[in-house]
């Protein structure tokens, strides 16, 4: 089974035990639920428990109760639980108090106690369970390559192997190996994290390496000595190894890739439904009183991870044109294709790429597989841009590098709007980079052609 869909499965049956234990307490405590839903009337209680849940959810993705972390203590997850337990009776007891006037009773005490107590035990037996399977079953193991000089990983490796419990199998390789490892490898022998040291982390020896597996979507641990500075808030432990997540791109943090497809898929129907439904059979219309030939363009891109996709455009050029990018009164294109073009109609049919899963709304622009090969080669952070899925529209282009690379700073300063993006991606700044590409295209570009 996918460890994703594993991984899903058994934050659900915990949520559901920890609701389960809040309910069954109340109601073994004579009080179904907090006071206040008690005195309203069936639709308003059905309310109220909704909103409950919901600040429960709020509260447990503030407090991670929620987060597995392998080398985690059972004694900061017990202070993580209480923290969300006392904070969740806090508010409910500030809405009963201004809405009610019910003050905190010796009763909600013992109530907050027994259900306390009984999600430690559900935690205990859950984090007891997980290790018996990692050490005696082999079961959510995690193969990581571990990176550096044998007198800075050595610590960290023998961590690893005298605690089993942890899950994690460590493959490390002389650095002559190490130059050679390509995304492919990294696949091959199926590592799911990589480890480095932070003395070694900008070594030219591991970059290729951490490129790639940045490029697979691969997570980046950086662990040090106990007495070294530390340059991140969140560190985790293993043993006395401080090791914390590099955050290549938000975009590989926590539910934030889950955000952006929702987003995606709600957003592209919107469009399909809404414009492309009659947009469709009007511009497949005037392409064919103009010119014979397909409706559609479709040509191979490269996008996630580097893989080929179908690339979908409305045909604004004759047929059998040659894949030469556009340039400025370019010959190639029709008179319908100079509008589409212009208004960037042309690119709508993407909307069904996002469907699909190949693209997002937002993204770096997916080049042809020729250029793409080109440009790899001349900038060297280059193929980063395929650490994530090509968008419509992206920041370069709302900041006017769309369209022909007449020069290699066209190319270059592309990819730095790019990399900047991937790196510093927020559900806010898709939207801003949406409201500017809609103003763009109103207001007309002069690489629009």
């Amino acid at each position: 089974m996918n460890k994703r869909i594993t991984y899903f499965i058994l934050i659900l049956f915990l949520v559901s035990l920890d609701l389960g234990a809040y309910f069954l307490v109340a109601y073994m405590s004579e009080s179904i639920l907090p006071d206040m839903l008690l005195s309203l009337d069936s639709g308003f209680r059905l309310f109220g428990i909704v909103l409950f849940i919901l600040t429960w959810f709020g509260l447990a993705g503030t407090f991670g109760i929620y987060k597995l972390k392998r080398a985690d203590r059972f004694l900061r997850i017990a202070l993580r639980l209480i923290t969300h337990v006392v904070t969740l009776a806090f508010i409910i007891q500030i809405i009963e108090t201004i809405a009610f006037t019910n003050g905190f009773t010796l009763k909600k005490i013992g109530f907050l106690t027994a259900f306390f107590l009984m999600l430690l035990i559900i935690r205990l037996g859950v984090f007891k369970g997980i290790h018996y399977l990692r050490a005696e079953k082999q079961v959510f193991k995690k193969n990581v390559l571990l990176l550096g000089e044998p007198a800075l990983t050595s610590d960290l490796s023998s961590f690893i192997t005298n605690n089993p419990q942890i899950g994690l199998i460590v493959h490390q390789f002389k650095n002559e190996i190490i130059t050679q490892f390509t995304t492919k490898d990294l696949k091959k022998i199926k590592i799911e994290a990589v480890y480095v040291h932070q003395k070694n982390a900008n070594r030219s020896i591991y970059n290729k390496l951490l490129n790639s597996a940045a490029l697979s979507q691969i997570p980046i641990y950086i662990f040090t000595d106990h007495d070294d500075i530390i340059k991140s808030s969140q560190v985790d432990y293993f043993g006395f190894i401080p090791v914390y997540k590099t955050q290549f791109s938000p975009l590989l943090q926590g539910i934030n890739s889950y955000v952006k497809r929702m987003f995606d898929v709600l957003f592209s129907l919107a469009i399909i439904v809404l414009i492309l439904s009659w947009l469709c059979p009007l511009v497949a219309l005037f392409i064919r009183l103009e010119s014979n030939g397909e409706v559609l363009f479709i040509q191979q891109r490269n996008g996630l991870g580097n893989t080929l996709f179908n690339c979908y455009k409305f045909r604004s050029m004759r047929v059998n044109a040659s894949e030469a990018q556009a340039k400025k009164n370019d010959n190639r294109v029709t008179r319908v294709g100079r509008i589409i073009r212009k208004t960037s109609i042309d690119e709508f049919p993407q909307f069904f790429n996002v469907l699909k899963g190949d693209m997002s709304i937002v993204g770096p622009r997916p080049h042809m597989e020729i250029h793409n090969n080109n440009y790899a080669k001349q900038v060297e952070s280059f193929q980063l841009r395929h650490s994530v899925k090509p968008g419509i529209t992206g920041m370069a282009q709302m900041s006017g590098f769309r369209g022909e690379i007449k020069e290699d700073m066209d190319i270059i300063n592309r990819i730095k709007y790019d990399i900047f993006y991937i790196r510093h991606w927020s559900f806010a700044l898709d939207i801003k980079i949406i409201l500017r590409t809609v103003i763009n295209i109103f207001k007309g570009e002069e690489k629009a052609y």
